[in-house]
């Protein structure tokens, strides 16, 4: 695996892989008073080899940092895996148009659910960069890697459902 992918970079297999097994990124943009500025997306997709999007669905900040400094960085790990990539590039909202319209079919036709969409948010990937857990340290390979966490997420979960019945299932006030 290369350390960094530059130019203009293509998606390779297991970049898709890894961006279709994860289905959550997390978006690194800066303030307009140079503060970093992290925000999770569950909507990101391959729109074709060179780009990655997601819908702004409740992103302010990220629409506002990005009309300011158009630069993203996009990280994508695989949960059990504990690896994934991380995506560097120049970002374009697009607030109507084909584009729009053809990215929110695609997320709403597979995820069969519709959201309120401000924007669609474009990744040009002029870099990429392998994310790689230090977990691989102990462990022979990726299959060992998985198995140790499938079994860690056993009891986390338990942990947490433990958690849910003593304080009482998070609700969204509306």
């Amino acid at each position: 695996m290369a350390s960094v992918l530059s130019g203009s970079t293509a998606l390779t297999p297991d970049m898709r892989a890894v961006i279709r097994s994860a289905h959550l990124c997390f978006a690194a943009t800066v303030t307009p008073e140079g503060h970093p500025n992290l925000s999770p997306k569950g909507t990101i997709r391959i729109w074709d080899d060179r780009h990655l999007f997601f819908l702004d669905i409740a992103s302010p900040g990220t629409r506002a940092n990005l009309l300011v400094n158009p630069w993203m960085e996009l990280n994508v790990v695989d949960q059990l895996s504990r690896r994934g990539y991380r995506f560097f590039g120049p970002a374009n909202l697009h607030l109507g148009g084909d584009l729009f319209e053809r990215a929110v079919r695609m997320v709403v036709g597979e995820e069969k659910t519709a959201y309120p969409v401000t924007a669609v948010v474009m990744l040009e990937v002029e870099r990429a960069a392998p994310l790689i857990s230090p977990g691989y340290w102990r462990v022979v390979d990726e299959d060992a890697m998985r198995t140790q966490w499938r079994e860690r997420r056993v009891a986390l979960d338990r942990e947490f459902e433990e958690h849910v019945r003593v304080q009482g299932a998070f609700r969204v006030e509306r």
